[in-house]
């Protein structure tokens, strides 16, 4: 049996491939061993905890700190960017973790641009976790400030004009596992338009049958159209489509699985 050791976690990508890999094969096995502190201090400390559990790849989440154990643990090792960590500069140490790593994921398509050589890897959704609930045909949007940008005042102009009832919430203080539920009180969910890539939590959104306003579209306009019933359920078909084609946990795992092969193989 392959065993694999994932380091730390992102958004819960890490949680999610893990249950769907164990879930799908009897040959491959992941573990998950979250990183403590993103701090230069606990580097060694994972090292050695890697050292000791030893597995046969590591695949670690985050080029930063986490990567840095893996490759002072010297196990083979898989590195997976999320964004923050490449987005604004890469430092030698990282250039150092992705030209040692056995392969190199990107969570979001836009980061090919600063790693054109790594593999797209799209984020899991759980269908079973996040699906729709009821007919998402309220006015009512959802959105989770970012710290890269600030649009509370714009789109808060636009859901008065609109006639849209607004609801701003920090993100960290809803569960993961509440999530769906929570969701699905809303009919729209506005994204992220600094970085052109859908967020998790908007694909999460698209699975529960929201209508996703982001980076490709026009703020204002975009949700003066989604008032007309016809044109938000044309819009959350498409979405959904997305979703089924390209975001799947259990297709996303079974890429993953051919990656952990070969990645293997690579390693002797």
């Amino acid at each position: 049996m392959l065993r694999v050791l994932m380091v730390h976690d992102c958004a819960f990508v890490g949680h999610e491939l893990r249950e769907a890999v164990n879930s799908i094969s009897s040959d491959v096995h992941v573990e998950l061993l979250p990183y403590p502190l993103h701090t230069k201090l606990t580097v060694f400390g994972v090292a050695l905890k890697i050292r000791r559990i030893n597995p046969d790849i590591v695949h670690v989440h985050y080029c930063r700190y986490p990567a840095y154990a893996a490759l002072l643990s010297f196990k083979p090792y898989i590195v997976h960017c999320h964004g923050t960590d490449i987005r604004h500069g890469i430092n030698s140490w990282q250039k150092l973790c992705l030209r040692k790593a056995r392969k190199v994921l990107v969570a979001t398509p836009d980061l090919l641009e600063v790693l054109p050589n790594a593999t797209w890897l799209p984020n899991p959704i759980n269908l079973e976790h996040f699906k729709p609930l009821k007919e998402h045909d309220e006015n009512t949007v959802l959105y989770f400030p970012k710290w890269y940008e600030d649009i509370k005042d714009e789109l808060d102009s636009v859901c008065r004009e609109s006639g849209y009832t607004l609801t701003v919430k920090e993100k960290r203080d809803i569960p993961y596992e509440e999530m769906p539920i929570f969701l699905n009180q809303f009919g729209i969910y506005v994204d992220r338009f600094a970085i052109k890539s859908y967020s998790k939590t908007a694909l999460e959104a698209m699975a529960c049958g929201l209508a996703v306003v982001g980076y490709k579209h026009d703020l204002r306009k975009t949700l003066k159209d989604l008032k007309d019933m016809r044109k938000r359920g044309t819009y959350v078909s498409e979405q959904t489509n997305l979703i089924l084609s390209n975001h799947e946990r259990g297709k996303i795992a079974s890429n993953l699985l051919e990656i952990y092969e070969r990645a293997y193989k690579k390693s002797y």
